[in-house]
């Protein structure tokens, strides 16, 4: 019995999906990140992933459509947020590949729900599975899926435990008047411990600003004098009003540290005297502005 033409279209059309799947079943793209923080202290760089994974889809006989990296993004971030994994993205929808794949499951993320969440939907969404080319485990398999859910929990785990450890050394050495971490303020730069020490050029600067302030200038005036004088900002940038009312707020300039810690629902000020020298003495004061003397009625 000859079938009808509608069942020879939906055949042909089960036919072609089948062959579309075929194709791309070998076809990968690599997904590689680091935070600001792992380049920072020189951890598993973008080239070292990428080598690893290249490596690891050769062996495998995938062919790697496309390496996508996002560097400089905190694993805390969705993955859907992040520039580079927009990308990820738009090649499943063109249905480009069938596997992602990653050096280490905590470069999709390090929060458990975003971790499960994301390859959940790369998976029932568009057939796209998730392997590690370092940890064992096929995402495509329910065992592998248990697994991984398993994985992600320690690795959000784990990156708590190292959140509250740094943030609990970076308490202990603002009480002992450290510099507790951030960029250097402007007319600091930062030693070899870590710590600061003075700018000549830029405190130089620094101790005109307040001084400009203590004659009665604005800090619009003061940025305004500086731009037109061609004095570069913070990396070589503008002077803003913003910025001059920051610096003459900021206690660092007197020697002193300060700092507000939150975490876990509690709140810690530290403000103490500092290990580093002072640029400037005592706090920004304008000078206080004269009263008009009431003028004496007239006498008669």
């Amino acid at each position: 019995m000859v079938a009808s033409k509608r069942v020879r279209r939906l055949r042909r059309q089960v036919q072609e999906q089948q062959q579309l799947r075929l194709e791309v079943a070998q076809k990968a793209v690599a997904y590689i990140r680091v935070s600001s923080e792992e380049q920072a202290t020189g951890g598993y760089g973008l080239e070292a992933q990428e080598r690893a994974i290249k490596a690891f889809a050769e062996s495998q006989g995938y062919e790697l459509v496309e390496v996508v990296a996002d560097p400089g993004v905190s694993g805390a971030t969705r993955p859907e947020d992040r520039p580079g994994f927009r990308r990820v993205y738009e090649l499943a929808e063109q249905g480009a590949f069938s596997v992602l794949l990653v050096w280490r499951f905590d470069r999709l993320a390090r929060s458990i729900v975003y971790a499960v969440t994301t390859a959940h939907e790369l998976r029932e969404r568009y057939g796209v599975a998730l392997r590690s080319v370092t940890e064992p485990i096929d995402t495509a398999t329910p065992m592998g899926q248990m697994i991984f859910a398993v994985l992600a929990g320690m690795a959000a785990q784990e990156r708590q435990a190292i959140t509250e450890r740094t943030l609990a050394g970076r308490r202990e050495k603002a009480r002992r008047g450290g510099f507790a971490g951030g960029p250097a303020p402007y007319g600091y730069r930062r030693d070899k411990e870590g710590g600061l020490v003075p700018d000549p050029e830029e405190a130089a600067v620094v101790r005109r600003i307040f001084d400009l302030y203590g004659q009665g200038y604005t800090p619009r005036q003061i940025a305004d004098l500086l731009n037109a004088e061609g004095v570069p900002g913070k990396r070589g940038g503008r002077w803003y009003p913003a910025t001059i009312r920051y610096m003459l707020d900021n206690p660092k300039y007197r020697g002193l540290v300060e700092y507000l810690f939150r975490w876990g629902g509690n709140v810690e000020e530290i403000r103490v005297e500092g290990q580093h020298p002072a640029i400037v003495e005592g706090p920004a004061r304008r000078p206080r502005r004269r009263r008009k003397k009431a003028q004496e009625p007239a006498r008669s």
